[in-house]
């Protein structure tokens, strides 16, 4: 039987198109059955030497546009008033006919990365007919659909979170300013934990979402917990459509009736938002936070005086305003004068104070004494002779 090389492949290569990998030669050993001859046929290279070499500019050239753009100098001929250039109408409806059935759109605060949103719309929106996505630098994002239906469909069937963030579509036309409008009305997740058991129904579960503002949907577990009351008994989930003329409750109080004893049971239920708009207390709109509203103006007080300067949202200072006055002098108090003072121990206090007490008498005999006196002996024996 004919043994085939081991590591030949048959398949394209991953890099085809740039440089073409060599298959190893096969051979055919015709040999060991009825009819062998003992010869090999060697087989074709991948890759012959023979063949016209291809170089690589050739292989990755850049394709070059069919239809080539006429970039050139046009003069302006329509003049006016505190404007530049004035964009032809031709040029504006041709935009506006590549623009047809298209929505943008623009999340409040921080945006998600465009791969997000891609992604998700490209699940989501297929079956309405979307057909590609876009970005500009500003943040804004522009969706193209097929038909007029699919694009409308989308906007009935809103509002859409992506990542629990809700994004705002409209539909785009060439007189379409894109700014991100102050908006009064927001749809947000909202988590409410440690709902009371007897609240998972349609009617506990409206009244407790309504104290926050628009009750709009349920998630499936909450659903079924008010099918059948079983399931996920944690929290309730649910999109709220909240209110900016209406604070952001952290916590709601329920009384439920005791049906067997009477009386009411209290009970307090949290509430967490999945992600809250930035709102402003003064405006009473979901744009920007209370702190960074361009319309208030922040006071600083400054060092003990509580001298008072205006400041604006971007931190400039209207200007100086403190009251000239008279200097007062500094008052420098005077240092105490270092007088040196030898400090002794307790223990040495009395070393140096004569005894008073009465002190035995000093034994002063020496015990050589026996040898002097020999030799006083001896000196007076000498003296007598």
């Amino acid at each position: 039987m004919p043994r085939r090389g081991m590591f030949q492949t048959t398949n394209a290569s991953v890099i085809d198109g740039y440089c073409e990998i060599s298959k190893p030669v096969d051979l055919e050993y015709k040999g060991g059955y009825p009819g062998d001859d003992g010869t090999a046929v060697k087989q074709p290279h991948a890759n012959p030497s023979n063949s016209d070499p291809v170089s690589y500019a050739s292989k990755v050239a850049l394709v070059k546009p069919k239809n080539k753009i006429n970039f050139r100098y046009i003069a302006d001929t329509n003049q006016m008033e505190d404007v530049d250039v004035m964009i032809p109408m031709e040029s504006v409806r041709k935009v506006q006919d590549r623009f047809t059935n298209v929505l943008f759109g623009y999340f409040l605060g921080k945006r998600l990365a465009f791969p997000v949103v891609d992604y998700y719309v490209s699940n989501k929106w297929e079956k309405y007919g979307l057909q590609k996505c876009m970005m500009n630098g500003k943040g804004f994002f522009f969706f193209k659909f097929s038909t007029k239906e699919g694009m409308e469909q989308v906007l009935q069937d809103g509002p859409w979170l992506i990542r629990n963030i809700p994004i705002f579509l409209k539909c785009w036309s060439p007189n379409t300013e894109l700014k991100k409008d102050e908006l009064k009305k927001i749809p947000v997740w909202v988590k409410m934990h440690d709902v009371p058991l007897a609240a998972y129904t349609e009617d506990g579960l409206s009244l407790i979402a309504s104290k926050l503002g628009d009750p709009k949907m349920l998630d499936n577990e909450t659903s079924k917990m008010c099918e059948d009351s079983w399931g996920r008994s944690g929290y309730a989930r649910a999109i709220i459509e909240l209110n900016a003329d209406k604070e952001m409750k952290d916590a709601i109080s329920v009384a439920i009736p005791n049906v067997e004893e009477g009386g009411f049971l209290k009970s307090t239920i949290r509430v967490e938002y999945e992600w809250k708009p930035p709102r402003c207390s003064s405006c009473m709109v979901f744009r920007h936070s209370t702190e960074m509203c361009p319309l208030k103006v922040t006071e600083l007080v400054q060092g003990d005086n509580k001298d008072k300067e205006k400041v604006d949202d971007q931190g400039y200072k209207e200007g100086n305003k403190r009251k000239k006055g008279k200097r007062q002098p500094i008052q420098v108090k005077d240092r105490q004068k270092f007088v040196y003072k030898p400090k002794v121990r307790a223990d040495q206090h009395d070393k140096y104070k004569p005894s008073t007490s009465k002190v035995p008498p000093v034994n002063l005999t020496n015990s050589f004494g026996a040898l002097s006196s020999n030799e006083s002996d001896e000196d007076n024996d000498q003296d007598e002779v």
